[in-house]
């Protein structure tokens, strides 16, 4: 993204990770017919009988912003 943002390539990324710069102008989307916005993003942690609380908010923003297009402040 550094490179792009940079104005010395363009890049395929997330999402989630260009919402922001986009936003502010420090990136365009190009290529926009060209890419098909597919793939799966999972979580994975050890299983056990109770979910750390840390763990449990962590999970919880990552839902919010990922899956419902909210920028992180």
């Amino acid at each position: 993204m550094d490179v792009a943002i940079s104005g010395l390539g363009i890049a395929c990324l997330p999402d989630f990770m260009v919402r922001r710069p986009i936003e502010r102008g420090e990136l365009v989307s190009v290529l926009e017919t060209q890419v098909e916005h597919e793939g799966t993003f999972r979580l994975l942690w050890p299983s056990s009988k109770h979910l750390a609380p840390k763990l449990r908010v962590f999970i919880d923003f990552m839902v919010e912003t990922l899956f419902t297009g909210k920028a992180v402040p």
